[in-house]
């Protein structure tokens, strides 16, 4: 449903007045927020690679009170596009020898192009992207230090909101923990350690504005002193600890993979975490939108290593799948179906079939539809396991899904033929082609390996790639929900993914979120949940294309009206520009002038607004 609100309405919602002068200037004010319309896009010329950037807000007047629920779509057989992958057996990313733990894609130098972080046991690897399918070594970083007892977990996020990602890198003995602060150019100094102090055995780390401030806390998983720990982001470059007093403060198990997800889609980010020995169960909490969680699952325990969240059903929720890495004796990996009621079921491998009955040691896991055909898929990584209980190199899995629920082994081609000991995979689209590749971290604790990487050589199935700028949330847009509906194949369904600060395994995906159309030509509708609670819509978006989308700025009046002067407030991160238009008709808009947010908190004051009929305002992009 959609509401037209005026001043004489709702209080924080927008105003109508009559505007006929306009004098911008900065405030430190902060306002509530209203949700953007649905705007309309462009389509840039250069086809499969080309960059559209529609119109930033439009109708800001207009409020979105619902969201659709996304029913399942019944799945329709059609002849599928095959798709291969090619092994890339030269360059630095695969012929450099290390033992490699986590790895993370993220375009460091905002060029376009997603760069890659390895963490090993030893030096760490940094590579950037030369955007013509090669990757150059970066030895002179500060991020490829040399030194260290194990690799460990890191991940990219915009943590200061300044408009580069950073990155937090966690390990298992020394050095410390280590927050790498991008100056903006792709090159990182590294933040005093005590901002993120360490206990000395950390396993994994997830970027997650559990409290919607806009700015990004920190998820740490570790040995049980305790086993999870959350740092809250002070917004002035600092954190503060508040595991006691969030409800995760747990004594028991190791914790090693901590995931952020909104599994009830009330626009706050909730978790999972994984546990391996130690007496710790994996546990999914809810948050409960006031600074604490609660334990809504308590599941297997046993040696339990990644778990990644992912809508594979196409039902408008995150499912759950967790990787066990302890053996046959401990069981199989896990798979589980969100309900949509606040309940999830584990699911049997006679209904989703092979992914699920997969008893030998696993590592890695991540999401992603390899073969833009509108379903999610998954890939697994494997370190294996020795007779004598020392890693050893076994085959990774890749399960294709079927669209009807179920899943079918992938058995040929090399990400599922080579052997080693992988411990994390992600997917990135790293050539910007619209399909995603394939990286595979390897080593662990067994020796120097080379890591694996494949090139997606794609199909005929369409694509449409997001790069999302928050304005208002935090500014790597983790958190935020995409969805999208197409008609693939003569059925029209949704599609939906959310934006992750961690996934898998000690390991980040691309925060670009990719969405494979089948045969369609464009998408009918684009709709994106911002963790600010504002929501964007674009309709008939051509497919095969990038779309940078940057979030509404919030637009608000002050309560005061006093001799026909009113005053807007655009609260949103300083360096963004906009234009103030007014209408009487919601049809015919008249430009009023263009402010730049130098402050983070915007104030324009309208010196003669009385009388007349009512008003509107929105801001664009100029």
């Amino acid at each position: 449903m959609k509401t037209n609100v005026t001043h004489s309405q709702v209080a924080g919602r927008l105003l109508a007045v009559r505007q006929k002068g306009f004098t911008p200037s900065s405030t430190g004010q902060v306002g509530r927020v209203t949700p953007c319309a649905p705007q309309s896009a462009t389509n840039f010329p250069n086809g499969a690679h080309g960059v559209t950037r529609p119109t930033l807000c439009r109708n800001l007047f207009v409020t979105v009170l619902a969201v659709a629920a996304m029913a399942l779509s019944a799945c329709v057989a059609w002849a599928q596009p095959t798709t291969t992958f090619t092994k890339i057996t030269t360059g630095p990313v695969v012929t450099n020898l290390g033992q490699g733990w986590g790895a993370a894609w993220g375009d460091i130098d905002n060029d376009g192009f997603i760069d890659l972080v390895v963490v090993n046991e030893g030096a760490d690897f940094l590579y950037r992207n030369n955007r013509d399918g090669t990757f150059t070594s970066i030895t002179n970083s500060p991020v490829v230090r040399s030194a260290s007892d194990f690799g460990g977990g890191l991940s990219f996020s915009d943590y200061d909101n300044d408009g580069d990602l950073d990155l937090m890198v966690v390990v298992y003995g020394r050095p410390p923990n280590t927050l790498f602060r991008n100056e903006g150019d792709g090159t990182f100094a590294m933040t005093d350690p005590n901002t993120l102090p360490s206990n000395g055995d950390e396993d994994g780390v997830s970027w997650g504005d559990f409290d919607n401030d806009g700015f990004l806390d920190l998820l740490i998983t570790s040995d049980p002193n305790p086993s999870v720990r959350l740092h809250r982001n002070n917004g002035d470059g600092t954190f503060r600890e508040v595991t006691s007093t969030s409800g995760l403060d747990q004594r028991v198990g190791y914790a090693l993979a901590g995931v952020w997800g909104d599994i009830d889609n009330d626009g706050d980010l909730d978790l999972v975490v994984t546990y391996w020995l130690g007496g710790g169960r994996n546990s999914i909490y809810r948050n409960n939108g006031n600074g604490t969680f609660a334990k809504i699952l308590e599941g297997d325990a046993g040696y339990f290593f990644g778990a990644a969240w992912g809508d594979y059903d196409n039902d408008g929720d995150l499912d759950l799948f967790i990787v066990q890495g302890g053996g046959s004796t401990l069981g199989n990996d896990v798979l589980y179906r969100n309900d949509g009621n606040g309940a999830f079921t584990k699911m049997a491998a006679n209904l989703v079939g092979p992914l699920v009955a997969d008893n030998q040691p696993g590592a890695g896991c991540a999401w992603a539809d390899y073969d833009n055909d509108g379903w999610l898929d998954l890939y697994v990584a494997n370190p294996g396991l020795s007779t004598s209980g020392g890693e050893s190199g076994r085959k990774n899995l890749l399960y294709h899904n079927n669209g009807d629920g179920s899943f079918t082994q992938v058995t040929t081609g090399s990400p599922v033929n080579d052997v080693a000991t992988s411990a994390s995979c992600i997917w990135g689209d790293y050539n910007n082609d619209g399909f995603m590749d394939l990286f595979v971290a390897n080593g662990g604790h067994t020796g120097r390996q080379r890591d694996f990487l494949y090139r997606n050589d794609g199909n005929s199935n369409a694509w449409l790639k997001l790069k999302l700028i928050g304005t208002v949330s935090n500014r790597s847009a983790i958190g935020a929900k995409v969805r999208v509906k197409a008609t693939i194949n003569g059925t029209s369904f949704w599609q939906m993914r959310e934006i992750s600060g961690g996934d898998g395994s000690f390991s980040q995906n691309d925060i670009r979120p990719n969405f494979g159309l089948g045969d369609a030509s464009r998408v009918e509708t684009l709709r994106i949940e911002w963790p600010s609670g504002q929501v964007q819509e674009l309709a008939n978006v051509p497919a095969n294309q990038t779309l940078i989308l940057q979030e509404p700025p919030r637009l608000e009046p002050t309560v005061k009206v006093l001799n026909g002067m009113v005053e807007l407030k655009v609260r949103g991160w300083k360096g963004f520009t906009y234009a103030i238009e007014g209408s009487s008709n919601l049809t015919t808009w008249q430009r009023l002038g263009t402010v730049t947010n130098l402050t983070g908190t915007l104030q324009a004051t309208d010196v003669d607004a009385g009388g007349g009929p009512q008003r509107f305002y929105r801001l664009v992009v100029p």
